[in-house]
C-alpha cells in the first residue's frame, strides 16, 4: 500500500505527546542496507588522527572543539564519555568506543541520503505543514551492549529536547529517528515524557562562544511561562519498537534513553529537519558550510 502521509490519528498523537512511532516505516532491506554501512564505517575509522572529541549530552557539559564544528557537512566520528582510559588511550576496541557518526551522512552517504530523502519521508514533512523542510543534521547512533550487565557502559543520554541544540524562530524542528535493531528497556529505548512540549518550554540554548573560539556553551532565552511543572522521572513512558519503526520527536518535547544494560546493540539513524522560513541564525553550532559568520545551505527536502 502507498504511503500517503500521517493519518489524523497519528497528527493527533502527535499534537498531544510530542512524539509518535510508526512500526514498520523501513523495510528489511533498508534496515540491512544502513546497518552493514554502519559498520563498514567503523571499521574503515582512521583513529590514530583523531582528536578523541567525545560526544556528549546535557547542560552540565558541553563541546566545541573544531573537529566539531567541522562536522557540520562532513562524516565524522565522536566517542562515548567513558571510550579513553586514565591514560587517554582507548578502554575499547574503535568500533565498540564510538558514540555516533555525523553530521552530514545524508550529504555524502547515498544509502543514508536514500533513506533521507525518500517520498515516504516527504509525506511526513507534508503532513506535518513544513513549507521548506531543510536536513540539518544526519547521524548514526551508538548504544553498545555490555558482556557484564553489573557494569553497564557509560552511554547514558540525560532528559533534553532538540530546540536547546537546532534553535529556530519559531520554534520548528523535528527529529526524524529510525531504530535500525530493536529497542528494549534493557538497551537504551527512547523514553519521553509526554506533553512536554507545550508545558515545558525551551528555556536555554546551545551556542558559540565567541565565534567559537570558546567552543559552546548555554544562554538563556526568554519564554514568558511563569510557573513550570516539575520534569519527573516517573511521568517518563518508554518508547520499546522493532527495527524498522520511525519515531517523530518534536523539537521541545522533554526525552532521554538511559545505559544499556543487555548483550545487544541498539543502533539507530536519525536526522533533524526545519522549516526553511523560520529564522536560523549564526549563534547555532551547526551552520553549513561551517564557519564564524553562519552559514544557512541546508539540504532541501523538496526540490521544488
Amino acid at each position: 500500500m502507498t504511503f500517503t502521509g500521517l493519518t489524523p490519528e497519528q497528527l493527533e498523537t502527535f499534537d498531544r505527546e510530542g512524539m509518535l512511532c510508526i512500526p514498520d516505516f523501513l523495510n528489511r532491506d533498508e534496515i540491512s542496507t544502513l546497518m552493514k554501512r554502519s559498520h563498514e564505517l567503523l571499521e574503515d575509522f582512521d583513529v590514530t588522527t583523531h582528536p578523541k572529541t567525545q560526544f556528549k549530552t546535557g547542560e552540565e557539559s558541553h563541546i566545541g572543539d573544531q573537529y566539531f564544528f567541522d562536522s557540520a557537512d562532513k562524516i565524522s566520528f565522536f566517542f562515548d564519555v567513558d571510550a579513553f582510559d586514565e591514560n587517554g588511550n582507548l578502554a575499547f576496541s574503535k568500533e565498540m568506543a564510538v558514540n555516533k557518526i555525523g553530521h552530514g551522512l545524508h550529504i555524502h552517504e547515498k544509502e543514508f541520503h536514500k533513506i533521507t530523502f525518500d517520498q515516504k519521508v516527504k509525506e511526513v514533512a507534508r503532513s506535518l505543514k513544513f513549507v521548506d523542510p531543510r536536513v540539518l543534521q544526519s547521524m548514526v547512533i551508538f548504544k553498545h551492549p555490555v558482556k557484564d550487565a553489573s557494569n553497564p557502559r557509560d552511554n547514558e543520554v540525560p532528559p533534553h529536547n532538540d530546540g536547546t541544540f537546532l534553535f529556530t524562530k519559531p520554534h520548528t524542528a523535528v527529529g526524524f529517528w529510525f531504530a535500525l535493531e530493536d529497542c528494549t528497556a534493557e538497551n537504551g529505548c527512547l523514553s519521553y515524557n509526554p506533553g512536554t512540549h507545550k508545558t515545558h518550554p525551551i528555556k536555554s540554548r546551545f551556542v558559540k562562544l565567541n565565534g567559537g573560539d570558546d567552543g559552546c556553551g548555554f544562554i538563556p532565552v526568554e519564554h514568558g511561562v511563569k510557573e513550570i511543572p516539575p520534569d519527573r522521572p516517573e511521568d517518563y513512558q518508554l518508547v520499546k519498537c522493532k527495527a524498522g519503526s520511525l519515531i517523530l520527536i518534536h523539537d521541545a518535547v522533554l526525552h532521554k534513553s538511559e545505559k544499556n544494560k543487555s548483550s545487544a546493540s541498539r543502533f539507530a539513524y536519525a536526522f533533524h529537519i526545519i522549516d526553511g522560513t523560520s529564522e536560523y541564525d549564526n549563534l547555532n553550532w551547526l551552520q553549513v558550510p561551517p564557519g564564524k559568520e553562519g552559514g544557512t545551505e541546508f539540504s532541501r527536502l523538496f526540490e521544488n
